[in-house]
């Protein structure tokens, strides 16, 4: 069972190796920063920087991938501003719609079949017998998977937070999408206000390639 977990181990380590490089697409308004492949875009007073963040995270019982964006919003104005989750649409190459995750289900996700996950920034075991002599610890009898020992629980903690940012305050973190981006050559995250139409323009739009 060990020379098995291991050749899974290495299998992992194989294709989280095959990185992907994900490069936004200057727009008119926008800044791009070529340091961490990120742009800036200012639309009435509100300042938004997003950025594919480099913490992809897979679930290995192939059931999908997540991936997230790091963002920041900058409130220059003299009003409160709000995003909430539903603040944010992302459209793939084909058109298609993902809408954004929340840390919950984040967790359901990648936590199946969690004790296969690898170190940084997967956290988990190597071997099953690691989880099963750590699983033993706990004194509850339940058969479903102890995952704070298996977990990363900065997903939760690194979220973005934005239902009220006040004038001259800042709001940064992770908002988080079901998708595979080896599967496509680019996408678009789309920014609205919170309580604004979908059917309208969105207020910000950034636009991203994928290198692979």
């Amino acid at each position: 069972m060990r020379t098995l977990v291991l050749s899974f181990l290495c299998g992992a380590l194989f294709l989280a190796g095959c990185s992907l490089k994900v490069v936004p697409q200057q727009v008119p308004q926008g800044v791009i920063n070529t340091a961490d492949n990120s742009q800036t875009i200012t639309n009435d007073g509100i300042a938004i920087t997003a950025a594919n963040s480099d913490r992809e995270m897979v679930s290995y019982n192939l059931d999908g991938t997540v991936t997230a964006f790091d963002v920041s919003i900058h409130n220059r104005t003299d009003r409160e501003v709000g995003f909430g989750v539903d603040s944010f649409v992302l459209l793939d190459d084909q058109n298609r719609q993902h809408l954004p995750l929340t840390p919950e289900r984040v967790k359901e996700i990648v936590s199946r079949d969690s004790y296969y996950l690898i170190p940084y920034p997967y956290v988990g075991f190597y071997y099953l017998e690691d989880y099963e002599r750590t699983s033993s610890y706990t004194e509850t009898g339940s058969q479903l998977p102890y995952y704070y020992e298996v977990y990363p629980q900065d997903i939760f903690t690194r979220a973005l937070n934005a239902a009220t940012v006040i004038p001259g305050a800042t709001a940064e973190g992770l908002v988080y999408f079901r998708i595979d981006l080896a599967a496509i050559k680019g996408m678009k995250l789309l920014v609205f206000r919170k309580g604004a139409s979908k059917s309208a323009p969105p207020d910000f739009t950034f636009p991203f390639v994928i290198s692979k």
